[in-house]
């Protein structure tokens, strides 16, 4: 595993604290379509977490099947979950 050193975390610590001021905004943004900002706030976590994933459990160092290993299953259950509401959603037509 490669070193990483204190002003790379602090640099990520930054880009998170910046990222959560940003949810908070955008949840506060008076009418914005409800739609527009659950999928905001979905892509900010989403966002979040492949930082936290990549440089504080340096999977950004790790080799390619390793972070997809990781990368799938974690995708898996979202995936399922759009899938089942397109089938609600369908049903309903």
């Amino acid at each position: 595993m490669a070193h990483v050193d204190r002003k790379e975390y602090w640099k990520i610590f930054v880009v998170l604290g910046v990222l959560t001021i940003l949810e908070v905004v955008v949840a506060q943004i008076p009418g914005l379509a409800k739609g527009l900002v659950v999928s905001a706030l979905v892509l900010l976590a989403l966002v979040k977490a492949a930082c936290v994933a990549l440089f504080y459990m340096h999977l950004k160092y790790e080799t390619r099947i390793m972070r997809l290993g990781i990368a799938l299953p974690l995708a898996m259950p979202p995936i399922y979950a759009m899938v089942l509401v397109a089938e609600a959603a369908w049903r309903l037509l």
